[in-house]
């Protein structure tokens, strides 16, 4: 006997929240930290009388390239990701609340099919107990997502939410929008992302460890990377396939963003990813890639010679850029001082101008502010991001604000010198490289995350030594 799936019933992919590796008391923990949030924005900001509110928070879509053919894997929304674990697409979580209490409400999308045998035998295991599903995320109540629409809401209850997510033009449009309009008379707040964003800055234990280990993984299957990339290897493409072969080789983990393999200085081409050119025998290989692992991500650079030796001027301005990376930690490690991502910034330049004329790359006579001007050609990125479920993690943590013990940001200085710059000479013009490491800021100073990945010189000769001595067996 087929098991009917009743045409208002919702349902879950067949999931273990354990797998996570974040406690469903954390997200619970989540939750309840973000609703202390508006209630003290409530409280200090808006001077209601109200006190009701509605949390509003969808899901990420699942989109398609083509009919039938789904974009794999599936990424969910950040911030929902963040308060649920849920990896439902096409779902809303509802936080009704006061000054007092508060009650969560997630929202599933309806299974299309006639028969839960049906649904499993083509997509897998699902689950449509309601009860269920409550217990595990740690939700109050479940319902079907047209359920949305008429839900009873707390009396002047001010709405938080992002406008960005009511764009989607499937199952959020049909069913936000008609949400939304239930609080045209009621005081809307469009800041929802600024209060996540702020406690996600902040890694928890379980979240440093997670991310942790994703740079390990990261750092190995860099090194493999490496070593397997022979001194013949004649496109930027097979860099690529190598470096995702390695990572994926390692588990079950997938690429945190297309990588960037820019060879023959083609890394002056800032978001450079085409990744298809030919590779020449004295070209450095710059790899930008980072993993995904349990939803957090990675993200490093690493620059090698791919005939196992850096030329001269090549090796002189990578020991710059490495000298820069080193002491931009250095001063993470040993400052009481307010340190904000604009201040990182400040000194990367500062650095980069000090080095570059101690080599006389620039002129040692460099007007300080026409040198200023030039460090905005060849440095013309920050030095550094926030990172977590996101590559560019909390994007509204701006560069100008404090940082503090919980964050992870990267450190990557980079130097990207134009073919038409006359300001250097000729030898070092098409240079373009940068370093990048993730970096755990702590309350006594800061831990490198990444740091079993090689970047000193001998180190990286090392293992291309150990490359060519495998070719030559």
């Amino acid at each position: 006997m087929k098991s009917i799936i009743r045409q208002h019933h919702f349902y879950i992919d067949h999931y273990d929240i354990s797998s996570t590796g974040i406690s469903l008391n954390e997200f619970r923990q989540r939750r309840h930290s973000l609703v202390n949030l508006i209630r003290n924005y409530i409280k200090t900001e808006q001077k209601q009388s109200s006190k009701n509110f509605t949390i509003c928070l969808p899901s990420s879509s699942r989109l398609y390239m083509g009919p039938d053919v789904a974009y794999f894997p599936f990424k969910q929304q950040s911030d929902f990701y963040y308060l649920t674990g849920c990896m439902q697409p096409d779902a809303v979580l509802l936080i009704n609340g006061n000054d007092q209490t508060f009650s969560t409400n997630l929202f599933l999308s309806r299974c299309t099919m006639h028969s839960t045998d049906e649904y499993e035998r083509w997509f897998g295991p699902i689950i449509t107990d309601g009860e269920q599903i409550s217990d595990i995320f740690g939700i109050d109540r479940v319902y079907p997502i047209d359920q949305l629409i008429t839900l009873e809401l707390p009396l002047s209850s001010i709405l938080f939410y992002n406008s960005q997510f009511i764009n989607d033009e499937s199952i959020h449009k049909k069913n936000l929008i008609p949400l939304l309009k239930r609080f045209s008379s009621s005081i809307v707040c469009n800041q929802l992302t600024k209060f996540l964003h702020s406690l996600r800055s902040i890694k928890s234990f379980a979240e440093q460890t997670l991310i942790r280990r994703v740079c390990q993984l990261t750092s190995i299957a860099l090194i493999r990377t490496i070593k397997n990339c022979k001194k013949d290897i004649e496109n930027e493409h097979l860099v690529k396939a190598q470096f995702q072969y390695e990572c994926e080789k390692l588990g079950d983990i997938s690429m945190a963003f297309h990588p960037v393999v820019a060879a023959n200085g083609r890394g002056n081409v800032i978001h450079y990813q085409k990744n298809n050119q030919s590779i020449n025998k004295d070209d450095l290989i710059m790899l930008d890639g980072g993993c995904l692992f349990k939803q957090y991500s990675s993200d490093m650079t690493r620059l090698w010679p791919i005939n196992g030796r850096f030329s001269s001027p090549q090796q002189q301005l990578y020991d710059i850029l490495l000298t820069v990376q080193k002491d931009l930690i250095r001063y993470l490690n040993s400052t009481d001082k307010i340190i904000s991502r604009e201040k990182l910034n400040t000194l990367a330049d500062q650095y980069m101008i000090k080095y570059l004329c101690e080599e006389n790359i620039l002129s040692q006579t460099i007007d300080k502010h026409y040198a200023k001007n030039v460090m905005h050609i060849l440095c013309p990125t920050g030095v550094s991001h926030h990172l977590g479920l996101d590559v560019h993690d909390c994007d509204l943590c701006t560069a100008d604000q404090q940082l503090r013990s919980g964050n992870i940001i990267t450190i990557e200085p980079g130097l990207y010198i134009p073919w038409s710059c006359k300001d250097v000479p000729s030898i070092y013009r098409g240079f373009a490289a940068r370093l990048e490491d993730d970096v755990l800021l702590t309350e006594q100073g800061c831990e490198v995350l990444s740091n079993m990945c090689p970047k000193e010189i001998d180190d990286l000769y090392q293992i291309l030594d150990d490359r060519d001595k495998s070719d030559m067996q």
